[in-house]
Formats: C-alpha cells, structure tokens, sequence
C-alpha cells in the first residue's frame, strides 16, 4: 500500500489495506484467531529448526551460520506484522478519519492516505520496514547458500575438515548490507512492484541455475576414477566434492518448496497488480499473499527437517502427539553414539576406503 509521508514523499507498505474496522465482524475475529495459531506453530516449528541445525551438524559451520540466520529472521517479519496488525484492523487510524484505504501499489495520489500524526505511525513505518527486511533477506538466504557452496566447490580443497567461520560472518554481512539498503529502497518507493518482481524473478533464476550446476559438478567430480586423472585431484578434493554433493542433496526438498512458495507469491502479485482477475477477488489474493509469506514455516521447516533423518527424529520427538510415538519406535541403540562421533568415524572410513583405492 502507497501512503503520503509528505508532498513528495511516497512510502510502500507490505500490506493491502488499512482503516478497516473488519475486527467487528465475527467471521474476521474467527479468522484472526485461526491465523494467529498458527503463526504461533510457526513460531515453534522455526525455534525447532534454528536449534536442531545447531544442536545436531549435518553441514559446515559457515553453512550453518547463514542457515539459521537466515530462517531465524522469520521471527522479524513476526514482529512486523504485530506491529502494522492494529492499522490494519483499524484499532489506530491513519489520518483523522476512519476511511478505509485499499490498493496495494498505486499511482495515484488522490486515492493514498497522507500521515498527518507521525507520532501515532511510527510502529506501522517500523514494521512495515522489517517485514520488507524479511522479504528481501528470503532471497538474500538462498543467494548466501549457493554462494558458500561455490566457494567450498571451487576455492578449498579441504574446506570441510577447517571451520573458516569468517566465510560465513562475511557472507552474512555482505548479503545485510544489500538486503538492507534493498528494503529501504522498496520501502521509499524507488522500485515499482513490476520492477520488484522482475529483480526477484532474475535473482532466483540464478540461484536455481547455479543450484543445479553445482549439484551436477560435485556429483560428476566425486564419481571421477582417481586413476584417469591429475594429481591435483586428490583425496582431500575427491572427499570435498562428495561433501558438496552430499549437501545440496540435502537441500534439493527445501529448495523445492521454497521456489514453489515464491512461484506462487509471484503468480498472486502478478494476478492483482495486472488486473487478471476481478477487483472484489483482490482483497481474497492479497490476503492469501500475506498468510503464504508469513505463514511460510509450516512448510519450509517441515521439508528441511525431514531432508534429514537425524533432524527428523529429532522434530517428530519434539511434535506433541509425536513424541511417545517415536520413544515406543524407536531402537534402544540409537542414541548410544554421539553424532559427532558418527561423523567422524564416517569420515575416517572413507578416507581408508579411498586410500585402498589408490593403492
């Protein structure tokens, strides 16, 4: 939604309607409760996932860095909609009047509500803006991945087996400070919601891209007969590739889900900016949009966490009806070695098994 912050000031809200008292309506109330649980499931699936990819290391520390980061930020775009939800529902008017205002991108001046008291806005401002912090850290998030993943397939061949966590702190740093200034631009309307959508739609095209070729190269360089190469390709980089390979294969789910989520955003955005579908269907597409974007742990963390049998095991034994199922299921040797012992032990065994190779 476009506002007036003065004259010349245009300011773009992550939401499609303000001043509407719908909070007197029972089915709107019915509804609000509905959503707010399972923004609370959300809450928990993502706390879930932030600590078991902590607690239990299936990928590098830098990987790792930027993997909870990056999911933890959903807890921003929580406080955001928390912060703008009392505007919405028209609890806190924009204005002095109680006019419902409702577009989501505009043009038009005449049609825009202007701020008059700024003191009474500044939550609806700073949530807007963190709720645009999160959209665009999402892709930032997946840019962050390949990226580490690029500089473990390319530039060490032993980068599995050294921590480099200023690899992941610097990633992190880099990909704020673009999100960052990204965030304000959209946030001052520098960015159309075409131009917006053509930038992300490029952007993920390439991460996908890059997704896959890095998948095809480690797979094919792991599979390499050592004895028909060069002496460059040795163990350390034969055992990097497989771990590079092992990895994305991992996250080939969770990328799924998640490019299937931002199709679909897209698909929506597209739908109401073009004015494919009539205008009284807008509220309903919008309203999808919202809950698909903040709603979207229910789905990602769910993929990620079954990526990985260990994290699997651990999100069903932390479910509510869950748990006693897996205690009953579950084998009595399974947790008497450490995990990190297990990978260790893994990782020697392979290196046995390939220094026999090359024997």
């Amino acid at each position: 939604m476009n506002l007036l912050l003065t004259n010349d000031i245009i300011i773009w809200l992550p939401i499609h309607e303000i001043n509407n008292p719908a909070y007197t309506n029972f089915s709107y109330l019915i509804f609000n409760i509905i959503y707010f649980f399972l923004l609370s499931i959300s809450a928990y699936f993502t706390c879930i996932l932030v600590m078991t990819s902590w607690k239990i290391r299936k990928f590098h520390k830098n990987m790792t860095i930027c993997f909870s980061f990056y999911f933890g930020t959903w807890f921003e775009c929580w406080l955001g909609l928390v912060l703008v939800w009392p505007y919405k529902c028209g609890l806190i008017f924009i204005e002095n009047t109680h006019q419902k205002f409702s577009n989501f991108e505009t043009a038009d001046r005449s049609v825009m509500a202007r701020i008059t008291n700024y003191p009474e806005v500044v939550c609806l401002l700073i949530g807007s803006l963190m709720i645009w912090h999160y959209l665009a850290s999402t892709v930032a998030g997946m840019w962050c991945f390949v990226v580490e993943r690029t500089i473990a397939s390319f530039f060490f061949s032993d980068y599995e087996r050294k921590p480099r966590s200023y690899i992941g702190y610097a990633l992190l740093i880099t990909s704020q400070f673009c999100v960052i200034q990204g965030s304000i631009l959209i946030f001052f309307y520098f960015f159309s919601l075409k131009a917006a959508l053509i930038i992300v739609t490029a952007m993920l095209t390439c991460v996908v891209s890059t997704f896959f070729f890095l998948l095809h190269y480690n797979t094919s360089l792991r599979n390499l007969d050592i004895n028909q190469t060069n002496l460059s390709y040795n163990l350390a980089a034969r055992f990097q590739a497989a771990e590079n390979a092992r990895s994305l294969k991992l996250a080939v789910f969770v990328f799924a889900v998640i490019c299937c989520i931002f199709t679909i955003a897209i698909s929506m955005l597209m739908m109401a900016s073009l004015h494919w579908t009539p205008e009284n269907y807008d509220v309903a597409i919008m309203t999808a949009f919202e809950c698909l974007v903040s709603l979207n742990p229910l789905f990602i963390v769910p993929a990620a966490m079954f990526s990985v049998p260990e994290w699997k095991a651990a999100f069903i034994k932390l479910m509510p009806f869950g748990g006693r199922r897996y205690h009953r299921r579950r084998r009595p040797d399974s947790d008497i070695m450490d995990h990190q012992i297990r990978v260790s032990m893994e990782t020697k065994m392979y290196f046995v098994q390939l220094e026999d190779s090359w024997k």
